[in-house]
């Protein structure tokens, strides 16, 4: 059922104080520890995760002071945009830490884009999104005229659009490394992965994806579009939307990717080079074409020798 609307045109409902002060508290807390495990594991690529989480603290700060004065239009744009912006701006660390992923799993050459161009590619295009989201997050809410705010829907239509095919991609790209990285490894069974429980550290690229380029995007989208049961009431923007995001805080301040990819980093570069794994080398995949190479020759010598005893 519907809340009751405010008093002026900017909210459809009426803002509810204890949604936002529970997202605020439970974002300051996440956001803190995200902090904490990035100061201490020296992880900088973990700042996005700070920063989303501080637009999403402002945001749901900003729309607290909404429950009090629904008409306050400073506070409704500012909770409209940050509130807009920090899924996206995750996201930045989500990607960053694929690719280092992958180069701690000595996998680049699974990749689909050179794995030297696709931190630029990464930060070039989320970069271009967040900007886009900004600007139409912008006219959204300062503008009364009809036709700006048509096309500022339009270039927000047109971003969520755009990251959910870009993350996607990334996300299948990250699928068809791990696929293919296990095939290695079968083939090698006598060989140790070189990130330990690398399967299950991976689950949190599909989570995080699966959350905000599908889930949270494809509302987002649904809300643009005009359903009626979305934009009436307020609850689900915080079960669809805010509060998804509190999941994928949590799971990655929890078991935080980017600082135990920060330690296989240390532990690996500090290692002597002829100590180093070579199998994901030039040289290894060379012996492992040689090996092969030889079974198949014994096999083929072992059916002669068969085939000859038969007669």
């Amino acid at each position: 059922m519907a809340m009751e609307p405010s008093q002026c045109e900017l909210y459809i409902y009426a803002p509810s104080f204890s949604l936002a002060l529970a997202a605020i508290i439970i974002f300051s807390v996440l956001t803190t520890v995200h902090f904490l495990r990035m100061t201490r594991s020296k992880a900088w690529s973990g700042i996005y995760f700070v920063l989303g989480g501080i637009a999403q603290t402002s945001g749901y700060t900003a729309r607290l002071f909404s429950t009090q004065d629904p008409c306050n239009r400073v506070a409704y744009g500012i909770q409209s945009v940050l509130l807009l912006l920090g899924p996206t701006v995750m996201m930045f660390s989500v990607n960053l830490a694929m690719i280092e992923f992958t180069r701690a799993l000595r996998a680049e050459r699974f990749c689909w884009i050179p794995i030297d161009f696709q931190r630029p590619v990464c930060l070039s295009v989320n970069t271009a999104l967040v900007l886009l989201q900004f600007i139409g997050g912008i006219m959204t809410v300062s503008s009364t005229t009809m036709n700006v705010i048509a096309m500022a829907t339009k270039i927000g239509i047109a971003v969520f659009v755009t990251q959910t095919i870009f993350w996607l991609f990334t996300l299948a790209e990250h699928t068809y490394m791990t696929i293919r990285l296990r095939h290695v490894l079968d083939e090698a069974n006598n060989l140790k992965p070189v990130f330990p429980n690398w399967k299950y550290w991976s689950q949190l690229f599909g989570l995080a994806i699966s959350i905000i380029a599908t889930g949270r995007n494809i509302v987002r989208l649904t809300m643009d579009g005009g359903i009626a049961f979305l934009i009436e009431n307020e609850w689900p923007s915080y079960a669809f939307d805010g509060y998804q995001m509190i999941i994928v805080m949590g799971a990655w301040a929890i078991w935080y990717l980017p600082g135990k990819l920060q330690a296989e980093l240390e532990t690996y570069t500090s290692l002597p080079i002829h100590t180093r794994d070579p199998r994901f080398s030039g040289e290894g995949r060379a012996q492992r074409r040689h090996d092969r190479v030889q079974r198949r020759q014994e096999r083929l010598g072992r059916e002669h020798l068969e085939s000859y005893g038969s007669y």
